[in-house]
Parts: structure tokens; sequence; C-alpha cells
């Protein structure tokens, strides 16, 4: 019962809250060894370490509690010993690190998550204290100290519950559904606008500033964390130490100023991961808010910078046919080791001027070089030299380029930089830039072209130029990759559907219904009821095959110590799976991968999440064998098997045709087990019903209105239909979706991992979808646990991974399949669809089907 208790909470996503305060979640002092029986627990406490320092906090155990680790931490080293609990921080680590601790005895289990912030010996971060003089105010005020260094920020601790129409819409609350906690002097609440709240901030004068506003998008960029907790721990991408309830909600932004929004949209942006650029909502729908305070200081402008980046993290330096130098001759001298171009692979360039909408881009900057044509000795006059100079390196390709131009203003200022206040801007990356010569450079200006003056320049405008003046030239190419953007046929077209017109056009065979937004019509195949299972003609049916396989599926004796059997990551109570991130093994391992459910196994082309078995008879004999699983070699097992009182017998009985040799072999085992697993079949669902009566008889009452836009959503703008295809809702492909983890702690190759090639990596079989809502968490890692936040993250195209820097040229760089695209599905549609994904779900079946469930005659 207590093991069974344990695996239970190891299964528990740690999602940690916070508290309304920092005072009432426990100590911030890193001396944490009190030992008092007077106090309460705290379940939530919360520290701030200096890099490579510890903390150390002894817990008040009786004789019957031990203390145990249930989830380590990624920047630190827990441990306990007796009834002490230690948590060191790595020397290099920055960032909040989760450690979950339990107080174990016979009959209850205390868990404990501590939430460590480890800081560098200056923390970016510290709290300051509100000031309000208001009742009930959750509201808490945090100090950057570094990338915004002076800004403060004031988040809500129930952002949820507190939610604002933007600016200047001024409806009574029951009109836009906000809620906030203004109130007038006879208690009638007020609107809730943002314009309301920055006025009473001010006046409250929080953390003694009277400066409040709503925040530009790039300060609230910001805050975005060095680690990506949206990935990790299902949680919003910000520092959950000092943001404690920030989550998924979109935030109000400044207004771009803009006059065509100027009446109805503004700006938002959220800190799920992959979705870091502002999106326009209507200023009636009401968001959660963040205020900041402090001068604005755009960091991705040189002259406001406040550390630049250095040269070697700014370029990679290319030879002649665009590949990189090595990086072992990165850091030499042009004389040298000369390179000929420059990759800018500076963070601060693609969010500022080169991240396009729809696009990725790459820039590009050629070198000057004193023997050719892109000398920056030379002057050459706009009409008369500089297209001539232009088209000789584009006929010359350096780098393997003939896209060579002139840069614009902005383009060439971002190679500008400003340190100290009313200084002139300095050419910052002369090194890199082979020390052009100084003078006048030309640029693209919006009326035709101007003059830089270079290494300084007083201002970033550039002077205005005639036909007589002559100048320099430093040339850019830019790369333009195109992003993926919702299907055409779905844009517009997001409304809910007229039902009677819907159910007309479902009530046909399936060959007449809608035609479904797909990229290849000529290998779909249309969705329908499951066939009955086939048995390979090597391992035919039989009843004693399938009671043998199913003793030894539930036996634990086919592990080494005894206690993980196939059921224990595969429970017919929990779907036949284990509703864990990722699975328990031998000695309290934790695995790397979700254990997917048995059901429908039998219709597998393919096994496991990277496809490394080709049929059950495989399948069945790995788990056994991997020593995170079950720890057991199949000699050793075969010869306890051989030796138990009850195995012999019953595998002569299920292998009659085995006469010439008495053993259990290798191959009879994987044989009884497939045969079992291949009579877990679903039972049938909503849909199935659905379809068989529109089929016979025209009639779609087995599925309500909901259900059935659930079901033209699933095929038409959910683009579900692409992958989830066919009766078993898979096209069973591998595909990558995004969460391969690249060089990061979670890294999972997927089926690079079993064939090699570089095309592979990150990718995963597509699972079916039938019976999908028993079967969570969801995707190979377990990473969600509600459909909600899946339909989310498909709906905005999943991850953006396009690779930048370094990984441009990294053969084995994943790439997101070309199926996913973002879906800007309504909120109404994603209901819909979560409502029909529960239509495709049946009861899971608890024992084997019968012959005749099986087709069998």
């Amino acid at each position: 019962m207590l093991k069974d208790t344990l695996k239970s909470i190891q299964r528990l996503s740690v999602i940690i809250t916070g508290c309304a305060l920092l005072a009432a979640c426990g100590s911030d002092s890193a001396d944490s060894t009190d030992v008092s029986t007077s106090k309460p627990l705290v379940l939530n406490p919360r520290i701030q370490l200096t890099q490579g320092l510890s903390t150390t906090k002894q817990y008040a155990l009786n004789a019957t509690q031990t203390l145990q680790i249930i989830q380590s931490g990624l920047y630190g080293h827990a441990s306990v010993q007796g009834d002490t609990f230690t948590y060191q921080a790595n020397a290099d680590a920055q960032g909040t690190d989760q450690v979950k601790i339990a107080i174990v005895s016979s009959n209850k289990i205390e868990t404990i998550n501590w939430l460590v912030r480890i800081n560098e010996p200056t923390p970016r971060f510290t709290t300051l204290a509100l000031g309000d003089t208001s009742k009930n105010k959750t509201w808490q005020c945090v100090n950057d100290n570094s990338i915004h260094q002076g800004v403060v920020w004031a988040s809500p601790l129930q952002p949820a519950m507190q939610t604002y129409a933007w600016g200047d819409w001024l409806p009574t609350l029951p009109a836009f559904q906000a809620q906030c906690q203004f109130t007038d002097s006879d208690g009638n609440s007020q609107a809730c606008t943002t314009d309301r709240l920055v006025e009473y901030a001010n006046q409250q004068n929080w953390c003694g500033r009277n400066d409040w506003r709503l925040p530009e998008s790039y300060e609230v960029k910001g805050l975005v964390s060095e680690q990506d907790y949206a990935l990790d721990n299902n949680q919003a991408a910000i520092d959950p130490y000092f943001f404690t309830a920030t989550g998924f909600e979109s935030y109000w932004l400044a207004n771009d100023n803009n006059p065509s929004h100027a009446d109805n949209i503004a700006p938002t942006l959220d800190f799920a991961t992959g979705r870091h650029t502002a999106v326009m909502q209507n200023k009636r729908k009401p968001k959660s808010v963040m205020l900041v305070s402090g001068v604005k200081r755009d960091t991705t402008l040189p002259s406001e910078q406040e550390k630049p980046q250095v040269e070697k993290d700014s370029f990679i330096r290319l030879d002649n046919s665009g590949q990189p130098l090595p990086k072992a001759l990165q850091d030499d001298d042009y004389a040298t080791t000369p390179w000929r171009c420059l990759d800018d692979m500076r963070g601060l360039v693609r969010d500022n001027l080169y991240l396009r909408d729809k696009q990725f881009s790459y820039v590009y900057w050629l070198t000057p070089n004193p023997q050719d044509i892109t000398n920056t000795g030379q002057q050459l006059a706009m009409q008369a030299g500089v297209p001539k100079a232009i088209d000789d390196v584009n006929q010359a390709q350096f780098c393997g380029r003939s896209d060579w131009r002139l840069p614009t203003a902005d383009e060439l200022a971002m190679l500008l930089y400003k340190g100290e206040q009313d200084s002139d801007y300095s050419l910052l990356y002369a090194a890199s830039l082979n020390q052009p010569e100084h003078g006048d450079y030309w640029v693209k200006t919006a009326s035709g072209y101007g003059l830089y003056s270079l290494p300084t320049t007083v201002s970033l405008q550039p002077k205005s130029a005639t036909d007589a003046d002559i100048g320099r030239i430093l040339l850019i190419a830019t790369e333009f990759e195109n992003r993926a953007t919702e299907d055409p046929r779905s844009v517009n077209n997001h409304g809910k559907p007229n039902f009677d017109s819907l159910r007309q056009a479902y009530a046909n065979n399936r060959d007449y219904w809608p035609q479904p937004f797909v990229d290849d019509m000529l290998n779909y195949q249309e969705l329908g009821t499951m066939p009955k299972p086939s048995f390979p003609n090597d391992n035919p049916y039989s009843k004693l095959k399938v009671t043998l396989g199913e003793k030894l599926f539930f036996d634990p004796f086919l592990s080494q110590a005894g206690d993980v059997a196939c059921s224990s990551c595969h429970d017919p109570k929990l779907s036949w799976g284990d509703r864990r991130e990722v699975s328990i093994g031998h000695d309290r391992q934790r695995g790397k991968r979700n254990a997917p459910t048995i059901v429908n196994s039998a219709f597998l082309p393919v096994l496991f999440w990277d496809s490394r078995a080709a049929t059950l008879e495989q399948q069945a004999l790995m788990p056994i064998q991997d020593p995170v699983e079950m720890a057991e070699t199949l000699p050793r097992l075969l010869s306890r098997l051989n030796a138990h009182p009850q195995y012999p017998n019953l595998f002569k009985q299920a292998f009659p045709e085995n006469t010439m040799n008495t053993d259990i072999t290798e191959q009879q085992l994987g044989m009884a087990l497939a045969t079992f697993q291949r009579t877990i079949i679903s039972n049938k669902s909503r849909f199935d019903t659905f379809v068989t009566q529109v089929e016979s008889t025209r009639d779609t009452s087995a599925l309500s209105d909901k259900e059935l836009w659930g079901l033209d959503i699933f095929r038409r703008n959910g683009r579900c239909v692409n992958c989830h295809m066919g009766a078993e809702f898979t096209d069973h492909k591998m595909q990558n979706v995004g969460l391969t983890y690249y060089q990061g702690f979670y890294e999972d190759l997927g089926l690079y991992n079993v064939d090699g090639k570089s095309s592979s990596v990150g990718k995963f079989k597509t699972p079916s979808l039938r019976d999908v809502m028993n079967n969570h968490p969801w995707f190979h890692n377990g990473l969600l646990d509600t459909m909600v936040g899946i339909i989310s993250m498909y709906s905005a195209g999943m991850a953006d991974n396009a690779a930048f820097g370094w990984n441009k040229y990294d053969p084995t760089y994943p790439v997101l399949s070309k199926q996913i695209r973002p879906l800007n599905l309504t909120v109404a549609e994603a209901k819909a669809l979560e409502t029909f994904l529960s239509a495709i779900t049946a009861p899971t079946r608890q024992t084997p089907a019968t012959k005749f469930e099986l087709g069998i005659n």
C-alpha cells in the first residue's frame, strides 16, 4: 500500500503555485535548520541561494517516519540523510529549481515542494513592499537589478481573478465580465480597465512610485525566463520564484499607437512557450495585467543597451563557401585565420529588426578585404560606382551568395553602440568586420540613399546625400525562412456553424463528407470504425496462449527484483497505462518516456515511441531486458521460468506443437505476451455508433451539435486528420512536433536513436487518438495532463524551432513537421474539439476480447 502511494506521488507534476506573500511561504534565509514541532509543517518552502551555496533543513520525525526524495532538482544536488534535507546549488547554475520530498509513515505521506531560486552573486530580482493601505490587494512588486535595471514590476498574485479591459474602454463591469477590486464610495463596482488600474496604483503610491504604466512588448519579453518552464513543468516561461502566480494568461501591453487600432484592439503577450510575440486583442475582452515603473529602456536598440554582446557571442565567422571556420579558430585574428563573412547571431537582431511577421530571418555581413572589390578604402558615387560594385560582388558570389546589398539605416545602426550618455555612437564590432576604413558609408533610406559616418556618428539618422557625394560600402545579405501560417482554407472561417447545415453535410456516406483540410489527399484515409485485429500466421490465436500471456503480463516474477510487472506500467484500471509523466521501473528508476496504452496495439505496424520494434513479439521482450524497466536478462528469466512450479506446464499447454523441446523458449515467451496484448481492443465509441447509423440510415443523432462541430474541426480547421486519420486515428508515421529538447536536460532524439539519420532527430510515432481522453498525460514525455493545454499548443503552431547561430550548421538540428502550422482556433472551437475527442473515447476494456469480438470463428 505504501509503495503504491509513493508511486502516485511521483506521477504528479511539480507545479508550485506559490503563496500570497513571501513571508507566508517559509523563510528566504539559507539557514533553515530549526526543528520545531510547535510550528505547522511548511509544505511549500521557498528559499534563495547564491551559486555554489547550500541549505539544510532538519525535520522533526517520529520513530515511524522517514524522509525521502521524490523528485530531485535540475540545478543542484538534493540529498536526505536521516531527518535532514540538504540542497547544494551548482556553482554555475542560475534560475529556479524545484525539489519534491516526502515525510513517509505507515499510514500517511506529507509531500513538501521546495522552490529554490539560485542567484548569481548579484540577484537579478528583489521584492519590494507594496505599500497599499487598502484591504485585499493581492499584488507584489519586483525590482529588476539586471536586464532592465531600475525598473520595478507590479504583478498580481491571482492574475486569473483580476482581469481588465484595455485602457480607454469604459463599459460597466457586467458588460465585459472583467473582475477586479475597484468600488466607489458606496461599494458599487467600478469599471475594470487598465486606465483605472494605473490611476489607482499611482494614487496608492505602490512601492513608493507614482509612474506606473502598462509595459512595452520588449519589457515583457525581457522577463522570459532563462529556463523553459512551459516545456519542463507546464508552467509559464517566467521565473516562478519572483512571479509566483503568472501563468498562460494574456497580459495587456501599451498601445502600438497605430491609429487603425485605436478604437477596437490593443496588443497582448503571454508566457506560453514559443508565443512570445504580441497578439492584437479586442480591447473589450478582459485580460490580465502587469504594471511597470521606471525609465523605458529598449535593450534591443544599440543606444539603450546596458551591456552589448561581445564579439565572440555575436558572430560566426564564415569561409568563402559560407561554412563556419572551426570553433577553435573563431577567436583568431584576421591575419592568422582570415574569414570572408559574418553570420550575425545576436539575439537583439532577431528580436528587433529581423524576426519579421511570418518569417524567420538570417543576417550576414560581408567582411571588407583590402585585396578585392569589397575594399572599404575605395569611395564610390551612388549613380556611377555603387550599383556596379554590388553587381561585381554578387557575380563573385562571396560566401556562396549572390544577394549582397546595401544595408538600411536601421540595419547598419545595429552595428553601433552608444556607451555613455551624450556620447557619439561607435562601431562596436570593428575587429569582426576586419577594421573597415573610417569615413562615410552608403545606406538605403525610405526616400533613397544616405550616408553614415563610421566608426563614430553623432546621430542614428543618416546624412542626406546627392549624386555628387561619395561613400564606402559595407554590404549585408538577409535570408528569410517562411514561418508556417494558418491554412488559408480556415482563415475567416472560425465562426459558429449553422448546425442544421452541418448535420446535413455529415448525413452522408463518408466519401461525401466535407473535404478535409489535408496536405496530401492522395494518402488520406477517412475516419471510420475499427476493423477486427489480425493474428500473424506464425503466432495464431489460441485461448490457452491468451491465458498464459495474461498471467505473464501481470506477474512481477518476470523482473529481476520481482517487483515490476508489465501491468505496473500498463494497468487496466488506468486504461492500460500508468497515468504518470514517465514510468517508474527497477529500483525506483524514472524512465525517459510516457508509457503508451496497449489498447489496439494489435493494429500497430511498429512499436514504442521511437518505432524500434517491428512486431509485438519483439516488443514484449524489450522491457524485460531494459535496465530501467524490469532489468532482467532473458537467459536468467528463462532459467527461472523453467524451474517455476507452474509455468512449464502452462507453456506446454499453450504450445503443444513444441514436442522437440521441453524447455520454455524466448520465442514462446514473446508469442504468449503478444497474443494476450492483441486481445485488448477498444470498445465501441459514440463516434462508431454515429458512423454506423449515418451510413445505414443517415441518422446523425449519435453526436450532439457540439460533438459534430468538433468532428468538423478535427477534419478541417484543426487539421488533425493530417496525422490522425483512418479508423485508428493515426497514420502510423513518425513526426517531429517540436518537443525534442535538443541539447537540453530533457533531450530525447526519438527515431534518430534507432536509425541514426539526421532527418529522424526528434521524430516520434503518431499515437492513435482512439480512447484518447483515457490516456493522459499525453506526448512521449507525458508533458501535458490537460487536453485544453494540448489544443492550445497546436493552435499556436507549437514551439518555433528555427535554427539560429551555430544550430544552423548542425546537420542534426531537429526540424518541425511541415504538417504543424498555426490554427488560430477560437475558445469555442477548442471546446468543441475537446468534446469530440470524448466522443471517440469509450470505456476501457478490462479483460481480453472474446473470439466473437475478435472476429475469430
